[in-house]
């Protein structure tokens, strides 16, 4: 047994890391063993050790605990300054009741200062908890050593225990920190189990802003969560939003929290746990509406946006059981600094009413049906006065619009609706012609019923808005309202008037026929422009789309640029459609002495939008081939930059061109080209990899070898195969070609480092002595025992 037990110790020594081997001799390995042999016989001779470190954040902790339910500092006897605030909470709300009976909803939950949201003192630690600076460690160890450690993780966030050194436990949970101490533990005990459990716990510095009654920093129980942080605020403060509550970190909001989300379904999962510097801002609040009578919580609620009335009317807790739901009234601000009243009917799941949405400032208010008289009728939409009226003193329908008193000047006197309840309930639609009854026709003017409802609408609610598009060469191109008698200068004036290079000959109208076909007219702008007739300014229909182009071939900017070596160099406009890049080089003067023609550079800037437009570098991104590394991931391997810039050059032989004479070798000019004409170079000029990159003076009828030569010969890395011969007028030759060609002045030769691929002997022998020796060191061991 003590062999087989020696034989796996031999193999678990070879197989421990190099740097733990390195430097023992055998006789040092066997003492090392003989050392672990005997503290395993004496183990019941040890005796527990404890260690306490010191308590760096003792007093601070305790000092900053005082101050966590608020971020000022307290009075002598908190209870009497708690009692003084929430008597003032309670004559505010007291106040707001004397105003109105309508109180905004779950103010209250901060004003009570409820023990549910105190930061807590004790409390069981979350799985997730993190260690912190100030943190108190409780460990144990028993079984070949017995030891109880009281460590606290200062600044740095390490703890120090004797014999290990410094242990970095910062940002770990309670397992991580356990798994870590066991392992850092085990390189000095062995045999022995471990537990972690916390004492006290730091404390957190988070900042509360925003509408609240008190802002500023607080210090709390790293436990602490958001509602904690608010009951140390005091919570909202009247203006303040109780549904878009944001909590910072870093300076980015990570969550936007709902606070009725809690208070009326109970849903915690805003309650998010805080960490230091975290910031909890309440803005103002969102947009405010009053829901007010038969329903289970009339209060002042806050929306979201775009609450339709069913889901208002939920944040209310329903209605009660004696509400009428077949009219529920609701009075918002109109048009016109005036109010208005819609008067929907809930009483059915499938109207459309009940997905009515709410606006900021709405009034909603359900009646009882102990409230719901059988002698009035109703008169609501775009009306001076909205409301109930009394049926015997409104006999008709005028009488109940006052023979058009009520009416405003633009409201669609075509029709109006009366809806009609029946004995039975069903309601029926009477279309009414307002205008007809003002006109005192009385085979218009209904007779009212009891519970008839007038609604009557404003014109722009029931016509339909026109519109004309224009497009082109107008100062502001889109869509404009139509109005009546609207001819097209008309439309033209509106959007800016017409640029300069607008084609005045023919505009061109689509109008859409009412067979759903399209219809061109063709208009002279210029008569009606400049000439004034107004035979041609055509009146515009619904929907028109007038298009306005651009005089051909019109461009305000035609000018070519010449630098470098002529008479006059500058810009240059194109006096004609067919100027050539010679006829540029005869208005500039001619070259000048120090010309050197073969090296001229010739840029052209459309060309790169050219080779954008047809998307050539997404062709070559595609087709690159795909290479997949050792960790399996594929990757495209693109072997060269594409930048569509550098493709502005047009390679030209200028001295060509220049004795040509336009017969023909033309380049055409085009707005915005650059030639640039360079003084004659002193020499050709070699680089890369040779022993002094440079340039060399010229001689005439040298081949590409010479200046190599010149330069110091090749390095042993060139790439002799990939030098390159690049021509003064852009044209590149390979080394295939480029050996046996004449270099003239102003070329230059590139010589390419060659690529070797080198393999780390070293790393593999040290690695593989490594092994061997420890191998060895084995095999010692065994034969000396």
């Amino acid at each position: 047994m003590k062999r087989f037990f020696l034989l796996v110790f031999g193999i678990v020594l070879t197989l421990l890391p190099a740097k733990v081997l390195h430097g023992k001799s055998p006789d040092e390995m066997r003492r090392l063993y003989e050392h672990h042999s005997e503290s395993r016989e004496n183990k019941s001779s040890q005796f527990v050790e404890s260690y306490k470190s010191h308590r760096i954040f003792e007093d601070s902790t305790a000092d900053q605990r005082s101050e966590a339910s608020s971020g000022k500092p307290e009075p002598k006897d908190s209870a009497d300054a708690i009692d003084t605030l929430v008597a003032q909470d309670e004559t505010e709300t007291t106040y707001m009741l004397e105003l109105d009976t309508i109180v905004p909803f779950g103010y209250d939950m901060f004003i009570e200062r409820s023990a549910d949201f105190a930061p807590p003192e004790i409390s069981t630690v979350p799985p997730d908890y993190k260690i912190g600076p100030g943190d108190n460690l409780l460990v144990n160890l028993w079984g070949r050593v017995d030891m109880e450690l009281d460590l606290t993780v200062n600044r740095e966030g390490k703890v120090f225990i004797p014999k290990v050194g410094d242990i970095v436990c910062y940002g770990l949970s309670l397992t991580e920190l356990q798994n870590r101490l066991k392992r850092r533990i085990s390189e000095v005990y062995s045999d022995f189990k471990l537990s972690v459990s916390l004492g006290k716990i730091h404390v957190i510095r988070v900042y509360v802003y925003g509408e609240v009654k008190q802002p500023g920093g607080y210090t709390l129980s790293s436990l602490s969560t958001l509602f904690n942080a608010l009951y140390a605020a005091r919570g909202p403060n009247e203006r303040g939003s109780m549904r878009k509550v944001r909590l910072l970190r870093g300076g980015k909001t990570i969550k936007q929290i709902d606070l009725y989300s809690f208070l009326l379904n109970g849903n915690l999962s805003g309650n998010v746990k805080l960490e230091s510097e975290d910031v909890v801002f309440v803005p103002l609040a969102g947009e405010l509406i009053k829901v007010r009578g038969e329903v289970k919580r009339p209060a002042i609620y806050e929306l979201l946006g775009g609450e339709p009335v069913e889901d208002v009317i939920t944040l209310a807790g329903s209605m009660k059981p004696n509400a009428y739901t077949s009219r529920v009234m609701v009075d918002r601000i109109g048009e016109n600094d005036s109010r208005v009243v819609l008067d929907l009917d809930l009483s059915n799941p499938d109207l459309e009413d009940k997905q009515t949405a709410i606006k900021g400032g709405d009034e909603i208010t359900v009646f009882s049906m102990d409230e719901v008289h059988e002698n009035v009728v109703w008169l609501s939409g775009y009306v001076k006065h909205p409301g109930a009226y009394q049926l015997e003193e409104r006999s008709n329908i005028s009488d109940l619009i006052f023979c058009g008193d009520q009416l405003y000047d633009d409201v669609y006197m075509q029709r109006a609706d009366l809806i009609r309840t029946n004995q039975d309930s069903r309601q029926e639609i009477i279309s009414v012609n307002l205008e007809a009854i003002t006109d005192g026709d009385s085979s218009a003017d209904l007779r009212l019923q009891a519970k008839d409802e007038l609604i009557v609408y404003a014109a722009s609610e029931v016509t339909r808005k026109k519109f004309v598009t224009i497009k082109g060469e107008v100062a502001y191109p889109g869509v404009y309202p139509l109005y009546e008698n609207m001819k097209l200068s008309d439309l033209i004036f509106k959007a800016g008037n017409l640029n300069r290079n607008a084609f005045l000959l023919s505009a061109e109208i689509a109008r859409l026929t009412q067979d759903g076909t399209t219809e061109l007219l063709y208009v002279d702008l210029k008569k009606i422009i400049d000439e004034k007739d107004s035979s041609y300014d055509i009146t515009l229909a619904e929907d028109d789309q007038v298009f306005i182009r651009s005089i051909p071939d019109w461009e305000t900017d035609r000018t070519v640029t010449v630098k470098g070596e002529v008479k006059f160099p500058g810009e240059y406009v194109i006096s004609h459609e067919n100027e050539t890049l010679y006829d540029l080089i005869q208005r500039a003067g001619g070259l000048t002495d120090k010309a050197f023609p073969r090296g001229a550079v010739f840029t052209r800037t459309d060309e790169a939008e050219h080779l954008q437009r047809e998307d050539l570098q997404g062709i070559i991104a595609k087709s690159a081939p795909l290479i997949k590394d050792s960790t399996g991931t594929v990757y495209s391997d693109l072997s060269f930059a594409f930048n569509p810039d550098r493709m502005n050059r047009i390679v030209i032989d200028l001295e060509t061109i220049l004795n040509d004479g336009n017969k023909k070798c033309k380049i055409l000019l085009r707005p915005n080209d650059v030639i640039y004409i360079p003084t004659v170079p002193s020499g050709v000029q070699v680089m890369g990899a040779v022993a002094s990159s440079g340039t060399i003076q010229f001689e005439q009828g040298n081949k590409p070898s010479y200046y190599i030569d010149r330069a110091g010969g090749l390095l042993c890395n060139s790439d002799k195969n990939g030098i390159k011969l690049v021509e003064a007028n852009g044209h590149v030759f390979s080394w295939s070609k480029a050996k046996g060609r004449k270099v003239q002045v102003g070329d230059a030769i590139v010589v390419p480092t060659r690529i070797k691929k080198e393999r780390d002997w070293l790393k593999i022998l040290s690695s593989t002595a490594t092994i061997i020796g420890g191998f060895a060191t084995t095999v010692y061991i065994f034969d000396k025992l």
